[in-house]
């Protein structure tokens, strides 16, 4: 990973879905379980003696960290699914707020805090910024098709290439009233998303080796982390 002086920065997931709150914490739980990570020797009688022992040398933000690179390097979303993601995260959470709970994809459950390095951060936060910009350029092409339809000038036409345009954002799941702010933690849950069918532990051993090249001193879980999907 590429040098910089630069402090971390710090993010928040925002809410989890229910699924997303489970995989975290079964990545928590595996953190605070003192047992050594495939391919990792046991720590020694004397070592344990010395207070040492067998949990997973890496926090939990170095687990997200390590979804979010994983996300950033392999298989970054366009700015179209990170929009239609943010649009229905707050869909989801006008439905929180009225009441109606559908299914478990509603984001009700505690945030989790984590770092990136500025380098990645960069990355996470360009990212972020240019979803707005394809959303952008897809309503201006959709407006350039519409109006090859329907090149009549009239007030009806008009309307009815208005239409068009807002029928075929809804059916790609946009918002037809322009692009929402995409809130920070929206590219780490879709990470957590993406690192479902990760195993936790190779998952955690890359979160490891993440933990050995970012940080000065070793991290460890803590153990007072809190249940996530308690409100």
């Amino acid at each position: 990973m590429e040098s910089d002086n630069r402090p971390p920065r710090h993010y928040s997931t925002g809410r989890l879905t229910a699924r997303q709150s489970t995989i975290v914490q079964k990545w928590r739980d595996r953190l605070l379980k003192d047992k050594p990570l495939p391919g990792i020797e046991r720590k020694s009688g004397q070592l344990r003696l010395l207070g040492l022992d067998d949990r997973p040398p890496a926090s939990c933000s170095d687990v997200i960290a390590t979804a979010v690179l994983t996300l950033l390097d392999e298989d970054p979303p366009t700015g179209i699914e990170i929009i239609r993601y943010t649009w229905q995260t707050i869909q989801g959470h006008k439905l929180a707020g009225q009441g109606i709970r559908v299914g478990d994809n509603i984001a009700v459950h505690k945030p989790v805090d984590f770092y990136l390095p500025a380098t990645v951060a960069d990355r996470y936060d360009q990212l972020s910024r240019g979803a707005a910009h394809d959303y952008h350029s897809l309503v201006q092409n959709l407006e350039e098709q519409a109006l090859s339809m329907v090149p009549s000038t009239t007030d009806k036409h008009l309307d009815l290439r208005r239409q068009w345009v807002r029928d075929e954002l809804g059916a790609r799941g946009l918002p037809v009233r322009g692009a929402p702010r995409v809130p920070a933690g929206v590219l780490a849950r879709m990470a957590i998303d993406a690192a479902k069918s990760r195993s936790v532990d190779h998952l955690l051993l890359a979160a490891v080796q993440y933990a050995k090249d970012v940080h000065t001193q070793p991290h460890r879980a803590r153990r007072d982390m809190h249940n996530l999907r308690s409100r």
